[in-house]
């Protein structure tokens, strides 16, 4: 159940193919399933994690008292879930992508406060050693993390830099006797203070023709350790939501660590740091499938048993409207998640589209849900005494941590037109674009050569064969929608050239389509699987065909409002009014002036 792949075996990114109008279907049909393995070891698994819930986790009683209790942190230790993905030879349970997003999916549903701080530790707190680690430093340090006796924190914001990562200050300066110097500063560090393991991302020198250049390194620097007497930290911060998770500033004055703590290459850190995003990116969309199947259980239990006029409010048209909202949106996400996780079991090797894209999508799709099953609760959703407005500030985070979905929509375009950028210029369409595309958005991700010589063929609707038959309407309108995606890609290369960077508005339409299109095709294949399957009843195919359809619908109607704004849009009025509200300093107007 290793998470490594040979190379051999890797292929590229499937939403990156859609920028060319193309999708391989061998990739993504059948849709990835779960060996009979991984079925009863995700059973035993999270079974333990809800007993263990049951019994030890009081989410209401932490989030109050903004702690969560140590007994708690070692007692999932001892069930394996603070070493998921490291190697069964340094103490953990090593497992693949799919299972390991199973298992965190269990725990999101139960407490996001416990599941943040889980995700902070392996998704992106350790992930760098366990990526880039040398032999000797996992053998140092991975026991302890994988235990829980240690825990690890990422730490790459700054107060001036957020989503700017390369903006970062922090420097670690060479000594000349095989130590570095690290002062400076990280901000909303999860687990700041409680961890012992920190990775830290710093700017150190570099000559290159003859000139001194800044370049980022990850360091691992470890409480305790000689040297580190200069890590400190600030208050406790008092957040909204994921109360009992710690969040605190971290300083850094003067600590040293030896040449042997760097994670990775030398002068490589931000590379590393964009890995270790794309994996916790992906844990957070398995998360919020966990959390949106927990709400909707609330919801359902609710609409149910609560009686207006002599009848279950579950029977009113406008209830059950939500609540099929709810499972549909559910169904799609977890469908879009699990799609990602087994194709990179599968051997993509280039999966940050597909990561940003579940994260985006989930965190959206999360508030979505929370918010429609607080309304469902009516005023027992707006009381402290009951779960929903626990969830609700727990959730509303996710829309801004791992990148803010801005910031990743932007990502999502750019690095996805720049391969065909690169294509049109050999044609002699655009000028060079795709040198101002080579790092557009440092503080997101590192930009995947997708140029391939075939793009600008002429486009036309390449069916779906590997559909379900009873699916062949959506696929077809999948189909169309792949090619017209890939066409107005590169209208708007050739309409805006060099200027895309500057124009958010066509970049988030382009973010859009592409989330929609992967939403659609994930929603295809999963349904497909299950109506082929012999082990499946009719009814379950049934209530999953429903399901996918009407996810489908509110996908197409989606990506066909996103494409048709490509051409038809009030994109200058906007920018015009947001200019004015700037300059009034808010809205400018009273009704007794005006």
């Amino acid at each position: 159940m290793s998470q490594q792949k040979s190379e051999k075996n890797t292929f590229p990114s499937v939403a990156g193919n859609f920028f060319y109008g193309e999708i391989d279907e061998n990739t993504v049909f059948p849709f990835p399933s779960f060996s009979e393995e991984q079925k009863e070891m995700a059973k035993a698994m999270t079974d333990a994690v809800c007993k263990f819930a049951a019994d030890s986790i009081d989410a209401a009683k932490m989030d109050e008292e903004a702690k969560i209790p140590p007994e708690v942190i070692t007692g999932l230790g001892e069930l394996g879930l603070c070493g998921l993905a490291v190697e069964e030879e340094y103490g953990g349970m090593e497992l693949d992508y799919t299972l390991y997003a199973r298992v965190f999916q269990e725990m999101a549903g139960i407490d996001g406060s416990t599941a943040t701080m889980l995700g902070a530790h392996q998704s992106i707190g350790y992930r760098a050693l366990i990526n880039e680690g040398t032999p000797e430093q996992k053998a140092k340090w991975l026991p302890d993390l994988a235990s829980g006796k240690s825990l690890a924190s990422f730490c790459l914001t700054e107060p001036g830099s957020g989503s700017d990562a390369y903006s970062i200050k922090t420097k670690a300066v060479d000594n000349g006797d095989g130590t570095y110097t690290i002062t400076g500063q990280k901000l909303w560090i999860t687990n700041g203070g409680t961890a012992d393991f920190y990775s830290v991302y710093c700017k150190t020198d570099h000559e290159e023709n003859g000139k001194t250049v800044e370049k980022i390194t990850c360091f691992a620097v470890v409480k305790g350790e000689p040297g580190a007497e200069g890590l400190s930290f600030g208050e406790k911060e008092n957040k909204m939501g994921i109360r009992a998770s710690e969040t605190r500033a971290v300083y850094f004055d003067k600590v040293v660590v030896p040449k042997e703590n760097i994670l990775g290459e030398l002068g490589k850190g931000f590379k590393v740091a964009m890995n270790v995003l794309n994996s916790g990116r992906l844990s957070l969309g398995s998360g919020c499938v966990g959390g949106m199947k927990a709400i909707l259980k609330l919801a359902t239990e609710h609409a149910a048993g609560r009686k207006q006029f002599d009848r279950p409010i579950a029977e009113f048209g406008l209830i059950q409207e939500k609540l099929t909202d709810m499972a549909a949106t559910i169904y799609s996400l977890e469908s879009t998640v699990y799609m990602t996780t087994g194709l990179m079991d599968r051997g993509m090797g280039d999966y940050q589209l597909e990561s940003a894209i579940c994260k985006v999508y989930g965190s959206e799709s999360l508030w979505k849900v929370v918010d429609t099953g607080l309304q469902i609760a009516a005023g027992n959703g707006y009381m402290r005494e009951y779960p929903y407005e626990r969830i609700m500030r727990d959730s509303r985070i996710n829309l801004i941590f791992e990148g803010t979905n801005e910031i990743l929509r932007v990502f999502t375009a750019l690095a996805g037109i720049r391969g065909p950028s690169e294509s049109l210029k050999e044609l002699g369409k655009i000028s060079d674009v795709s040198s101002v595309l080579s790092d557009p958005i440092k503080s997101v991700g590192v930009l995947t050569d997708f140029a391939k010589s075939r793009f600008s063929k002429m486009m036309v609707t390449r069916a779906l064969t590997k559909a379900h038959e009873s699916l062949e309407e959506e696929a077809n309108y999948f189909s169309g929608m792949l090619s017209g995606f890939a066409i107005q890609v590169e209208n708007t290369l050739i309409k805006y050239g060099k200027n895309i960077i500057g124009n958010e508005f066509p970049q988030g339409r382009i973010a859009n389509m592409t989330i929609e299109l992967y939403v659609m095709l994930s929603l295809l294949s999963r349904t497909t699987s299950i109506l082929n399957s012999s082990d499946v009843d009719q009814k379950k195919k049934d209530y999953v065909t429903k399901m996918c359809k009407l996810g489908f619908h509110d996908s197409r109607r989606r990506f066909v409002s996103n494409l048709k704004g490509m051409t038809k849009n009030k994109d200058k009025m906007i920018k015009e009014i947001s200019e004015m509200v700037v300059e009034n300093g808010g809205y400018g107007l009273d009704i007794i002036d005006y």
